[in-house]
């Protein structure tokens, strides 16, 4: 089991993104989520992590795949999700969190080749996980910090998926 879970809220053309005021990604701006909690599973962990970085009581979220990286730190990974804003709620950004600054981005300043105030592995997985791609594992290798590799493969079976 992966360590680690991310969350793409949508609302239309938006996505809520968190600028991190910590490591690892100060500064950048990120999905939410953070760490599975022991006897938790990856959407229990990702929902509990919605709800206390943004005070949003997901309805439910859409598993989209893995992420796992190799670096001179650590080894680890995080499970993927999508969801879109619960009908009925409000969330008015800029927002500032304990976690950094909460706000909604139109997706095409995301993914715009020149922004580079996002994590570097986004613009990797995000365009494909927003066009319904959600059975793949992007596996990153970082150098000092620095991507040096990444390779996209397909989640064979049952096995490699969430279980709820």
């Amino acid at each position: 089991m992966l360590k680690y879970t991310l969350c793409f809220i949508r609302k239309g053309s938006k996505l809520l993104l968190l600028n991190r005021t910590k490591s690892p990604n100060m500064g950048l701006w990120n999905g939410v989520g953070g760490k599975i909690e022991e006897n938790e599973t990856p959407i229990e962990g990702i929902l509990r992590e919605a709800w206390e970085e943004t005070g949003i009581a997901l309805d439910t979220v859409i598993h989209a795949g893995n992420v796992t990286w190799k670096s001179d730190q650590a080894n680890s990974g995080m499970y993927l999700f999508l969801a879109d804003l619960p009908e009925g709620v409000e969330t008015q950004t800029p927002l500032s969190t304990r976690e950094g600054i909460l706000e909604w981005k139109e997706i095409d300043w995301i993914l715009h080749p020149d922004n580079k105030g996002i994590v570097d592995n986004i613009p990797i997985y995000l365009a494909k996980i927003l066009n319904g791609q959600i059975d793949l594992e992007y596996k990153f290798t970082y150098k000092e910090d620095i991507m040096v590799r990444y390779e996209i493969v397909k989640l064979d079976n049952q096995k490699d998926l969430v279980k709820i």
